[in-house]
């Protein structure tokens, strides 16, 4: 493995935990502000190691991926802002925006047949 390669599979390594870091806290954390600060973090800095990543794979794209890494790190804040003020205006936003998933109240009734 070339030096080239390794630095690579670090890049895509820290973007893909970022990712999963983010995909986590979007799904575990309780409302939407709390929410939109891991989508909006992680997810940024997870893109935008996917996006150099392969920018340095393919050096003919670098100077695209930089120019959507610099677009993303300008746009993302904008649009969780954006966000944020929208579920701010909502009269109630922890109550609308909390998941409520029971699995065991949604679980049909057990049945036991017996086979003669």
């Amino acid at each position: 493995m070339s030096l080239r390669e390794a630095i690579i599979l670090t890049i895509t390594g820290i973007g893909v935990a970022f990712m999963l870091i983010s995909a986590i806290g979007v799904v575990r954390l309780p409302d939407v502000f709390t929410r939109m600060h891991a989508n909006g973090k992680a997810a940024t800095l997870g893109i935008s190691c996917l996006m150099l990543a392969s920018g340095i794979y393919y050096p003919d794209y670098f100077g695209r991926m930089f120019t959507l890494v610099m677009l993303f790190f300008i746009t993302a804040p904008i649009a969780t802002t954006a966000m944020a003020r929208a579920a701010y205006r909502v009269r109630n936003p922890v109550e609308k925006f909390v998941l409520h998933h029971d699995e065991m109240r949604q679980a049909p009734p057990a049945t036991t047949a017996q086979h003669e």
